[in-house]
């Protein structure tokens, strides 16, 4: 899709608080025909099912689907001064969500000042450090201490994975191979994952100094990837 249908595509689910992987369902069953039959539980319990799941799409369909609360736009002034501390402009689209439709909580997306937050509090701004490569912007929070980074410094608003998981240590990030348009979109028609880095040297961080030489991805001048990490 191009900006312009992502950034409609957004707005239309953040419009219908249709914007979270994870929806809060009324306890119950599928029944033999697919129908969801709630089960006589206390009025406050409720299940966690993955958005567009059998269970979801059929508790839906019986009003069995809490809706979720109203996300609010990020004030012109919250993202200007998110700009000012990352040291470069964010990528057209993501600062016209910001502005326009919501203050990060769609998917996984983190906000700047008074937006969403990662589990520690942190809003993507707050997530910034001084080690990390300049530019590259903390958008999501997946868990489990993995995130994606926009890069902002580079005009193509490339995206970035960082999964410490791997076992490398500080030299967990990556290029993801996709721009932020790409990102969004995948998220949008579900097909998004979250960042994952095999400990197996396949990657061009997890391989040796000699390997990255020769297996670098393409870079444009200006972009945070050609320097080196830590």
């Amino acid at each position: 899709m191009r900006e312009d249908e992502v950034f409609q595509c957004i707005a239309a689910r953040v419009a219908a608080r249709d914007y979270s992987d994870d929806v809060c369902i009324r306890p119950g069953s599928l029944d033999a025909n697919g129908r969801w039959m709630v089960n006589p539980m206390p009025e406050d319990t409720r299940w966690l099912v993955a958005r567009g799941s059998r269970e979801h799409l059929a508790a839906l369909a019986t009003d069995a689907v809490d809706p979720l609360p109203p996300l609010e736009p990020a004030s012109v002034q919250a993202v200007n001064d998110a700009e000012r501390v990352l040291g470069y402009p964010l990528p057209p689209l993501l600062r016209r969500i910001y502005v326009e439709v919501a203050n990060g909580g769609f998917g996984p997306v983190l906000g700047v000042a008074g937006g969403c937050t990662d589990d520690l509090g942190r809003t993507a701004v707050d997530r910034l450090h001084p080690r990390e490569p300049a530019g590259l912007l903390p958008i999501a929070y997946w868990g489990c201490a993995i995130y994606s980074y926009v890069d902002c410094a580079g005009q193509r608003a490339v995206m970035w994975g960082f999964d410490p998981n791997s076992g490398l240590g500080e030299h967990s990030f990556y290029p993801e191979g996709i721009s932020l348009v790409d990102w969004l979109d995948g998220w949008l028609n579900g097909s998004l994952e979250p960042p994952h880095l095999d400990p197996d040297r396949t990657s061009w961080w997890g391989a040796t100094d000699s390997e990255r030489g020769r297996r670098q991805p393409d870079q444009e001048a200006g972009d945070p990837s050609q320097q080196t990490l830590f």
